[in-house]
């Protein structure tokens, strides 16, 4: 028995005649009388009495229409309720985001949440490295990472921003006045730096044991105005992103290139590999791509073959 069974016994029974429901079937009458006399075959049960001019559902006829109605209601049901989920993505949507990227995300967030508010959305704010952990182990739906990941994790990303990071200095330090700086020239600095969840964290570091040294850290954050407050109070150096290097007061701040660039800030959009994405994250995707010029669809085809991909 399957639902093509149940939809021309329900139509049988409602019109009393197997010739009006092949009318409003469009299927021929041999069709639905054979598929009915099967049905009655696997069930072990008369479904019609069938008189002369008109057929009647029997005792077992009443017992199936009822349950076959319940059943047709609720495959209608879920039809609909799926296609109203299509049609206006909801459900619950926790995003990861680096401290430093939230203030490229707040527009887009609150354009967001205005066109989609069925969509509700639990912001997690951590490190990169601690972000891609939480998205691969699936506590996060979608976060923004830096690039590159580590090997560990396997997640698709997409990358939406690539800019240099810039060591920022108090404007009266003695490199304040340079238009270019070496690496080596920071072994005596003090340091601050993004905490060990960040992957600037890995980058800076690994940039200073290229140049030969081990750089003297004075503190470790989490939060990027504290870094630029830090460097305001002539206790350190750090580096910022140029981006954010465009925000700070240049009174008290001075960002500078660096001759031997740290690899970029570099980053990307990402989600679990080889996963099911909900309406909800497709729809923030979707929406997030835009916003930087991306096309998602390019990215993303539900149920696509990878290899068609690579």
């Amino acid at each position: 028995m399957d639902i093509v069974h149940l939809v021309y016994f329900v139509e049988v029974a409602r019109q009393g005649s197997f010739t009006k429901a092949s009318e409003i079937l469009y299927v021929s009458q041999s069709t639905i009388s054979k598929l009915i006399k099967n049905l009655e075959i696997e069930l072990g049960v008369s479904l019609f009495h069938r008189a002369p001019k008109k057929i009647i559902l029997t005792d077992a006829g009443l017992l199936l229409f009822d349950k076959a109605i319940i059943i047709l209601d609720t495959l209608n049901s879920i039809n609909t309720e799926l296609y109203n989920l299509a049609g206006t993505p909801q459900g619950h949507l926790k995003i990861g985001i680096p401290p430093m990227v939230q203030t490229l995300f707040s527009k887009t967030i609150a354009e967001f949440n205005s066109l989609y508010p069925q969509i509700t959305i639990a912001l997690s704010e951590d490190g990169s490295r601690k972000v891609e952990q939480q998205i691969h182990d699936g506590t996060l739906d979608v976060g923004i990472v830096v690039l590159p990941t580590r090997a560990n994790v396997e997640l698709e990303t997409v990358t939406f921003l690539q800019e240099p990071l810039m060591l920022i200095v108090h404007a009266n330090h003695p490199l304040a006045t340079k238009s270019i700086v070496d690496m080596r020239e920071l072994s005596d600095e003090s340091f601050v730096l993004y905490r060990g969840d960040f992957a600037l964290h890995d980058h800076i570091l690994d940039k200073c044991k290229e140049m030969g040294f081990a750089p003297k850290v004075v503190c470790e954050t989490a939060q990027w105005d504290f870094i630029v407050d830090i460097v305001a109070s002539k206790l350190a150096i750090a580096f910022l992103p140029q981006t954010l290097c465009t925000k700070l007061d240049m009174k008290l701040i001075r960002y500078l290139p660096l001759k031997n660039e740290i690899k970029p800030w570099h980053l990307a959009m990402a989600w679990k590999k080889n996963t099911y994405l909900s309406y909800a994250t497709r729809a923030w995707l979707e929406y997030s791509f835009k916003s930087f010029g991306l096309n998602w669809s390019v990215h993303y085809k539900e149920g696509r073959d990878d290899d068609e991909y690579k």
